[in-house]
């Protein structure tokens, strides 16, 4: 899981958004999730066409946050409406799309411009868990 920081805003976009890279993952994001966290769907490169989104299958409604490979908010859209048929599309070529709950842009602030961050929780080392079990 990712913790999602708005650098710029000094707001915490998400807790725990789930890293999705492959094809099937990026083409499902949150279709039928009856009460989504954020997910971020990596595209192979920058791009318009690879970061585009659909609301096909969706249960309600969402924001999207688009970031470049830099992490800088290239676009972002508030409130799409499920089920639409439209195919939604960044301004410019974007590299991560960060589909989240209705109201996240709202109320972290964001803007385009902004700066985000991605932490991920470090994993221990396993030796260090297992002194401290047993």
């Amino acid at each position: 899981m990712v913790r999602i920081l708005n650098e710029t805003r000094r707001s915490i976009v998400a807790e725990n958004a789930k890293e999705v890279r492959g094809i099937l993952g990026r083409m499902r994001g949150l279709m039928l999730k009856k009460s989504p966290e954020c997910v971020i769907l990596v595209a192979p490169s920058s791009s318009i066409s690879a970061s585009s989104i659909h609301m096909f299958f969706m249960l309600q409604r969402i924001d999207v946050i688009w970031a470049d490979d830099e992490l800088r908010v290239v676009d972002l859209l508030s409130n799409l409406k499920p089920w639409s048929l439209r195919i939604f599309r960044p301004s410019k070529p974007a590299r991560y799309v960060i589909e989240c709950p209705s109201g996240t842009i709202e109320r972290t602030k964001t803007k385009r411009g902004d700066r985000l961050s991605f932490n991920k929780p470090q994993r221990r080392n396993l030796e260090h868990i297992y002194s401290e079990i047993g």
